[in-house]
């Protein structure tokens, strides 16, 4: 087996959900993947754990979510119940930080930010009342935004997997599993590209993505108010998990 990253992180459990919108505030997940990997070891003898699933989000999904990922009412019908499910995930992502790994995923603050929102909607234990602090999260759109700046055009998952060489068909974007599996073969060929971000020490790895996405952040921000529009909101600025639109920072 190779060795580890300089990192020390040897697992890292990629996250996806897919929901019945795009407002982490108040949509709600369809489906879930968590791809458990090792971290930094291209010839696995055994490969990585999926664990997937539907999710019934107990209203219906509209149909232009279903466009997306073609997940009906009809096939989250009998599915996981939306607390069953969302108890499910945040155990395994706090499993995986007291276990000495990392989370991944691609603009994973989104779905991070609806996880943790359902959760305090259902009056269950939040991520950080779990695992105060969180552990390592990795995100793949953060970091292709930080160490390839000034590169022109779209950077959605399969734009990355294009840049990096990671197979990925068309027609298999926006399946939760897919998407874990591509967002770690992303992970790992930035890590061979990127040396600063290799090195990261696994209690550095979380502030460093924090910083850039809110340097990218800060710089969206001012191109919306040249443009006339209104700044980000400053809950957006939190990461990995964002506050709701005028909720006061704590402290």
């Amino acid at each position: 087996m190779p060795p580890p990253r300089p990192t020390g992180i040897r697992q890292r459990l990629a996250f996806d959900l897919e929901t019945t919108g795009v407002d982490p505030f108040r949509d709600l997940p369809v489906s879930y993947a968590l791809v458990l990997d090792e971290a930094g070891t291209s010839e696995r003898s055994s490969g990585p754990v999926v664990d997937a699933g539907l999710v019934d989000p107990g209203i219906p999904i509209p149909p232009e979510s279903t466009a997306v990922h073609h997940i009906t009412d009809d096939m989250v019908a009998g599915a996981a119940d939306l607390g069953s499910a969302v108890e499910h995930v945040a155990s395994a992502l706090v499993g995986a930080w007291e276990s000495g790994g990392a989370v991944v995923g691609m603009n994973v603050s989104y779905d991070l930010t609806l996880l943790d929102t359902a959760l305090a909607r259902l009056g269950l234990d939040r991520l950080g009342v779990r695992s105060p602090g969180l552990g390592p999260v990795y995100d793949v759109l953060v970091i292709d935004r930080a160490c390839d700046r000034y590169r022109k055009g779209k950077r959605r998952l399969g734009d990355l997997c294009r840049h990096y060489g990671v197979p990925l068909g068309e027609d298999e974007a926006h399946d939760a599993t897919v998407d874990c599996m591509a967002t770690l073969a992303v992970l790992d060929a930035m890590l061979d590209r990127y040396p600063e971000v290799d090195a990261l020490a696994a209690d550095a790895v979380s502030e460093r993505m924090g910083a850039w996405y809110r340097t990218w952040l800060g710089g969206f921000s001012d191109h919306l108010m040249r443009n006339g529009g209104r700044p980000v909101d400053d809950g957006r600025f939190d990461w990995p998990i964002h506050r709701p639109p005028g909720d006061p920072a704590a402290g």
